[in-house]
């Protein structure tokens, strides 16, 4: 029976992760026993994504900040943390290094301004200028399996409109392709043994025609795409009608020999696709019932507070509206980090609305047990008693234990 620790990036509560604080939670289990901890970290804000090195030795959270910043994942506490501002500062406020690519213990790429930059953990300052990236803002990252590709999901920008692409970096020439599409994807997962990857879309509406930074969900149909790395073309896809779950926003990708997994927060399901016929899209529930929401009410309120705030009322009340409609009437979000454990047995799901872990057996994803995470308040005391109690789960990653 395997051991491991399951992380995952704070960006604290409310609905605007860019503008959150900054940390991680850990789920550990060990001999049949789930145990948790939680760290937010000072001077440091909007905690997105985490990733580890090789060896599991050394965290990177990944966060709006433009800021390196590294962790023990076997304690939390911060190793060292770096200001990328001095290399230039992005062409939006959002643009920051929210995911590396790790290529060994000590080297990483991420990307700053229009191009990926090599760092290597004993001399930050002195990174390697790899080539540029060609897309609006690169998002989620990862490296093929062959480790000759970086492949990664693109924003929508402000400037630059809608993204509408994904790229792929050949790490032995320098150099970047990138793949067309008819919408936008920021998150994408790599199949295990093949130099392929699975992007399901994100669509979002802008405020004011262009302001992506306080985006409300795009009600529109949806798309789950099959890239091939070598050749960058899609070479499947799948369509989800805008009113059926499994749409709206995304969040982490698992895929193995047989399936696609990935969590649609905003319908609050979590989605399967079968990679032989690649035409059906299974959903879990994961929607908290009346019951359940009344028990979470600060976070009821806090959610429908920040959505009033953020939405420009009345301009964009058509837009309000039809978010509403894709959340299925429900007003807590959903599971953003999805990771299947080193020995296949279990999926866990971070969901952010509830403030818990819930891990199911797999592959049957019948619910094998709900953990649940201390409220933030236990963390920042300054937050008050009845405020949203939220940590705020956003991407997550896993190591083994010995």
């Amino acid at each position: 029976m395997s051991a491991f620790d399951y992380l995952i990036a704070l960006d604290g509560h409310g609905l605007n992760g860019f503008e959150g604080y900054g940390g991680v939670a850990r789920l550990r289990y060990r001999d049949d026993a789930w145990s948790v901890d939680a760290k937010f970290h000072d001077g440091f804000a909007g905690g997105h994504a985490t990733q580890l090195n090789p060896s599991g030795t050394v965290g990177f959270l990944g966060n709006l900040s433009q800021t390196l910043l590294f962790y023990d994942p076997s304690t939390l506490e911060e190793i060292r943390r770096f200001s990328t501002l001095r290399f230039g500062a992005g062409e939006t406020f959002y643009a920051s290094q929210t995911h590396v690519a790790w290529l060994g213990d000590r080297t990483f790429v991420t990307p700053i301004g229009r191009c990926f930059y090599r760092f290597d953990l004993e001399s930050l300052e002195r990174p390697e200028i790899l080539g540029e990236h060609g897309v609006t803002l690169p998002h989620a990252l990862k490296r093929s399996p062959s480790g000759r590709y970086l492949f990664y999901g693109a924003m929508d920008h402000d400037e630059r409109g809608y993204a509408n692409q994904v790229g792929i970096f050949d790490l032995r020439t320098g150099t970047a392709r990138t793949v067309s599409l008819p919408a936008t994807a920021w998150h994408l997962g790599v199949h295990p043994t093949e130099d392929r990857f699975y992007a399901p879309t994100q669509r979002c509406v802008p405020q004011n025609g262009s302001e992506f930074n306080e985006y409300l969900a795009g009600h529109f149909k949806d798309y789950l795409f099959e890239i091939d790395g070598e050749e960058a073309m899609v070479t499947r896809h799948l369509t989800i009608p805008k009113d059926a779950p499994g749409g709206g926003l995304t969040s982490d990708v698992v895929v193995t020999e047989d399936e696609v997994l990935y969590n649609s927060p905003f319908s609050g399901c979590l989605s399967r696709v079968d990679l032989e016929t690649f035409t059906k899209v299974r959903t879990v529930d994961e929607r908290p019932s009346a019951l359940e929401t009344l028990r979470h009410l600060p976070a009821v309120i806090g959610n429908l507070t920040e959505a009033f705030a953020r939405t420009n009322l009345p301009d964009q009340t058509h837009s309000f509206l039809k978010a509403l409609r894709m959340s299925r009437g429900s007003a807590l979000d959903g599971s953003y980090g999805l990771k299947l454990s080193p020995d296949r047995r279990f999926l866990l799901s971070a969901h952010r609305g509830l403030n818990e872990v819930i891990v199911y057996d797999y592959p049957s994803l019948t619910i094998h047990r709900r953990v649940p995470f201390p409220p933030i308040q236990s963390l920042v005391p300054h937050i008050g008693r009845f405020a949203d109690p939220r940590l705020g789960f956003h991407h997550a990653t896993l190591r083994a234990l010995a």
